[in-house]
C-alpha cells in the first residue's frame, strides 16, 4: 500500500467560509460548500495518487438551512475564486498526513486554513514527530524556527521553552496547564499521547488572556476515532532504554454512536549522565459520545507517574566549555550524590470536549479540564568554581503542588451581512491555580569535576528549614469577541478581549519576604489582523496585537507587581502553490513588552519590576512535500533581543539565554517503487547561533550545529502478509559533537547537550 498524500480541497475566499466544520468528532465532514451545499467527507490516504472525494448529500435540516445562504452567495460569487488548500476532511484539531498541516484552531479558536490566518503558526504533526524520533517536547520542537528550549540539561525532566525571546505559556488542548518553574511542579505532556503541536507566535492575549507576547505552544491530544485502529511498539537503544508504547481505539458499536481510544507508554531508560535515570508509565484513555450527528462529548483524560534516580543538574561553564587546563568534563559525568539524588512526578488530567450544533449557522463548545501535579526532588546544584577543579555544591530539596481548573465556553455564529461574510466568536473563559511550595537547601562538601569521589554527608529534609514556603492562588475570567469577515479575497480578523485577573500568595519563610500579598487587575487585549489572498495561493498579511501577563509576587519592600504588559506587530506571506503539498512561511515582527521583573542587583533573591524590552526579527519556514518521496521541513529565525530600560544597568544589553540566529533543515526520502521499495533516508541539521549566559552579557555561550540522521523500512513491500510491520531507527547528534546548550543566570548554572543517541524502534499496526 502506497502512502500519498491529499491533494487539496478548492473552496473560495467566500465560499464556504461561513459554513460550519465541527470541532470534534460528532460530524465526520470537510468543509461544507456554500455554492453545492453538500459536505466533504474525510478521505482515507491508501493510495499512491491523490483522489478526489465525491460529496455527500446534506441531512434535511442542513439543506434548509443552506438554501438562503446559498442564493445570496451565488448571486456576488461572479469570479473564480482563488483556492484555500486544505486536506479533505482536516480538522483543526484532527490528525494530519504527513508533515504539514492545513487547519488550525489555536490563532483563532474556529477551524481556520492556516493560509488565511493573520498570525505566524507552525504546526508539528505526528508523522514528524515520529519520523524524527522525537521523545518529548522539546525534542519535537528542535526543527521549529522562533522556539529555543530553555535547557536545563539533556536530563530535564520538565519542558520550559522560549519563543521569540519570551517564556511561552504551554496549553492542552486549548486550555492552559499549571506552570511554576520556581518548584518545578510543572506536566510534562507526553508526545506519544498528542495528535499534533501548535505554535502560535506573536502576542495572543486578546483570545487566551494572560500570556507572554512571544506566543503560545498548544498541544492537540489524540481523539477516538471512527474508524478501528490499533498500534503497538516497541523500542531500544542508548543507556539501556527499553519501551513499549500502544495506541488502540475505535468505535464500540456498530452505529459509531460510542467511541473510545487508550493510548498507553511505559519506560525503563537510563541517560547519558551516570546515576540518572528516564523512567515513565503513562496511560491516556478517552471517550465519545455522539447521540445524533450535531452533538458529542468527548472524555479526554491521562494519568503520568515518573520515579527516578538521580536528577537533572547544572554544569559550571569552567569545566564545559570555557578554558581550563584540564579540558571540559564529559557526557557522562555525574556531579551530584548518587543514592541521594532523585525525582518523583506524579500528574493526572481529567475533562471534556462538548459540541453542539443548533444549526448550519451557530454552534457551541464547551471545554473544560481540571489538572494537579505533584512532585518530590532532592538534588545537588552546582554553584560556581571554587578551583579549576572543585566545584562548589548545594543540597536542594523541593516538595511542590500544582493543580489549576480551566474552562472555555465559546459560541460561533456564521452568516452573512450583504457583501461581508462572517464567521463571529463569542467566549468565556475562567482559569483558576493553587499551588503550593517547600523548598529547602544547604551547602555540601565541594566535588572534583574531573576526578569525583562521592559520599558527601547529606542533611535530611526535616533537618533544614525552608528556604521558600509559600501557597499561590492565580484566577482569572475573560470575555472575548472575535469576527473573522471576508470579502471577496480580504479576510479581516479582529479580536478585543477583558480580563479580570486575581493573585494571592502568603510567604512563610526567607524568600519572599513573610506576609500574605494579594492584588486584582483588569485588561483590555487585542488583535487586528488582515489577509488578502492571491489566486496562485499566495496571501500576504499584517496584524498587531496586545498581552499582558499578571504576576504573582513581590518585590523587597513587599510592594505586589503589577502585570507586564506587551504589544506586537507582524507583516508576513504565507505561499501554498495550488494542487501543491508545501507551504513557505516568512514574518518580520517587532515585539515590545514593559514591566518587566528582573533580578534586584542589591539582593539576587528579589526581583524589582523595572525592565522593558524589545525583540526584532525575522522568521521563514518551509514545509511539506516537495515531491511525493521527498518531505521537507526547514526554518531559520534572526533575532535581535534587547533590553531597553532596566535599573539593574541592563540596558542595550541582549536578553540572556536567547539566541541570535537559528537554522534547520529535515528532508526524508522514501521510495514507493522499485527496488528500494518500502525504504525511507532521513537526515537532518540544526544549528544555534550564540547566546549570552548573564544580563550583563558577560560571556557569551558558543554556537553549535548537530547532526541527526534515520532510517525506516516499510515490510509490506517485502511480503504482502508482513503488511502494518514497520522498523526505524533514528540517531541524534550522529557525530556525537560535544556542545553546551545553554546558560542562564550566570556561569554556574550552564547545561550540556545531547550526546549521541541511538534509538531503533519496531512498530506494528492493524485495523
Amino acid at each position: 500500500m502506497k502512502r500519498d498524500y491529499v491533494r487539496p480541497s478548492a473552496w473560495g475566499a467566500t465560499k464556504g467560509f461561513f459554513c460550519v466544520t465541527v470541532f470534534g468528532l460528532s460530524m465526520q465532514v470537510g468543509p461544507v460548500l456554500a455554492q453545492s451545499g453538500q459536505a466533504l467527507p474525510p478521505v482515507t490516504i491508501d493510495a499512491p495518487t491523490p483522489q478526489a472525494a465525491r460529496p455527500t448529500q446534506p441531512s434535511r435540516r442542513a439543506a434548509r438551512s443552506q438554501s438562503a445562504l446559498r442564493a445570496a452567495v451565488a448571486a456576488r460569487q461572479q469570479n473564480v475564486q482563488p483556492a484555500v488548500s486544505a486536506a479533505v476532511g482536516e480538522r483543526a484539531n484532527g490528525p494530519v498526513v504527513g508533515y504539514l498541516a492545513s487547519q488550525s484552531g489555536t490563532a483563532t479558536k474556529t477551524d481556520t486554513p492556516i493560509l488565511t490566518t493573520p498570525q505566524s503558526i507552525s504546526v508539528v504533526t505526528k508523522d514528524q514527530i515520529e519520523a524524527q524520533g522525537a521523545q518529548n517536547i522539546s525534542e519535537a520542537l528542535r526543527y521549529t524556527p522562533g522556539v529555543s528550549p530553555v535547557s536545563f540539561g539533556a536530563n530535564a525532566f520538565f519542558d520550559s521553552f522560549k519563543l521569540r525571546g519570551f517564556e511561552a505559556p504551554r496549553y492542552l488542548d486549548g486550555l492552559r496547564l499549571p506552570a511554576d518553574i520556581t518548584t518545578f511542579a510543572i506536566p510534562r505532556i507526553e508526545t506519544y499521547g498528542l495528535e499534533r503541536l501548535e505554535v502560535l507566535k506573536g502576542p495572543s492575549s486578546g483570545i487566551y488572556g494572560q500570556s507572554e507576547p512571544g506566543g503560545l505552544i498548544n498541544m492537540v491530544s489524540k481523539r477516538p476515532t471512527s474508524t478501528p485502529q490499533y498500534e503497538i511498539q516497541g523500542s531500544f537503544g542508548s543507556f539501556e532504554r527499553f519501551q513499549g508504547a500502544f495506541d488502540i481505539g475505535g468505535p464500540i458499536d456498530k452505529n459509531g454512536e460510542f467511541l473510545y481510544r487508550i493510548v498507553g507508554l511505559g519506560r525503563d531508560s537510563n541517560t547519558q549522565t551516570d546515576f540518572v535515570q528516564d523512567n515513565k508509565l503513562f496511560i491516556a484513555p478517552s471517550f465519545t459520545w455522539r447521540p445524533t450527528r450535531d452533538t458529542s462529548l468527548t472524555i479526554l483524560s491521562h494519568y503520568q507517574k515518573v520515579d527516578n534516580k538521580g536528577y537533572q543538574q547544572y554544569v559550571p561553564g569552567q569545566v564545559s566549555f570555557l578554558p581550563n587546563p584540564n579540558g571540559h568534563i564529559p557526557y557522562g559525568r555525574y556531579l551530584g550524590e548518587p543514592g541521594s539524588d532523585g525525582y518523583h512526578l506524579e500528574q493526572f488530567a481529567v475533562g471534556y470536549a462538548f459540541e453542539h450544533r443548533f444549526n448550519n449557522s451557530l454552534q457551541f463548545r464547551q471545554n473544560l479540564r481540571y489538572t494537579d501535579v505533584s512532585n518530590d526532588l532532592a538534588s545537588v546544584r552546582t554553584e560556581g568554581m571554587v578551583t579549576d577543579r572543585l566545584v562548589a555544591r548545594s543540597y536542594n530539596y523541593v516538595k511542590a503542588n500544582a493543580a489549576n481548573l480551566a474552562l472555555d465556553n465559546q459560541l460561533q455564529a456564521d452568516f452573512l451581512t450583504g457583501p461581508l461574510t462572517h464567521k463571529v466568536l463569542f467566549g468565556v473563559d475562567h482559569f483558576n491555580l493553587r499551588a503550593s511550595t517547600d523548598y529547602r537547601s544547604t551547602g555540601i562538601a565541594p566535588i572534583d569535576a574531573y576526578a569525583p569521589v562521592y559520599g558527601a554527608s547529606v542533611p535530611s529534609f526535616a533537618s533544614l528549614a525552608p528556604f521558600i514556603l509559600r501557597d499561590d492562588k492565580q484566577s482569572q475570567a475573560g470575555v472575548y469577541l472575535q469576527d473573522q469577515v471576508k470579502l471577496d479575497r480580504w479576510t479581516l480578523t479582529v479580536t478585543g478581549r477583558q480580563d479580570w485577573a486575581s493573585t494571592q500568595f502568603t510567604s512563610k519563610a526567607v524568600y519572599p519576604l513573610p506576609g500574605m500579598y494579594s492584588r486584582d487587575d483588569a485588561a483590555q487585549t487585542g488583535r487586528i489582523g488582515l489577509n488578502y489572498l492571491f489566486d496562485v495561493g499566495l496571501s500576504p498579511y499584517v496584524s498587531y496585537s496586545t498581552s499582558f501577563t499578571p504576576n504573582i509576587g513581590a518585590d523587597g519592600a513587599g510592594n505586589s507587581f503589577r502585570p507586564t504588559t506587551g504589544e506586537g506587530a507582524e507583516a508576513g506571506v504565507k505561499f501554498k502553490p495550488n494542487g501543491s503539498n508545501f507551504m513557505i512561511t516568512a514574518a518580520l515582527f517587532d515585539i515590545r513588552q514593559k514591566d518587566v521583573l528582573t533580578g534586584d542587583p542589591a539582593n539576587p533573591f528579589v526581583n524589582v519590576q523595572t525592565d522593558a524590552v524589545r525583540v526584532r526579527g525575522f522568521e521563514l519556514e518551509l514545509k511539506g512535500n516537495l515531491t511525493r518521496e521527498l518531505e521537507i521541513v526547514a526554518g531559520y529565525s534572526h533575532l535581535d533581543p534587547r533590553v531597553t530600560s532596566s535599573i539593574a544597568g541592563y540596558a542595550g544589553k541582549y536578553m540572556m539565554n536567547t539566541a541570535l540566529d537559528q537554522g534547520s533543515v529535515w528532508g526524508k526520502y522514501t521510495w514507493y517503487d522499485g527496488a528500494l521499495a518500502g525504504l525511507g533516508l532521513g537526515a537532518g541539521v540544526r544549528y544555534v547561533g550564540e547566546t549570552y549566559g548573564d544580563n550583563f552579557n558577560t560571556f557569551v555561550v558558543p554556537a553549535y550545529a548537530v547532526l541527526d540522521a534515520s532510517i525506516s523500512y516499510d515490510f509490506a513491500y517485502a511480503r504482502p502478509d508482513w503488511k502494518g510491520w514497520k522498523a526505524q531507527v533514528n540517531v541524534t547528534n550522529l557525530t556525537d559533537h560535544f556542545y553546551v546548550a545553554s546558560c542562564f543566570t550566570g556561569l554556574p548554572y550552564c547545561g550540556l547537550g545531547n550526546a549521541r543517541t541511538v534509538l531503533g524502534t519496531l512498530k506494528y499496526d492493524w485495523n
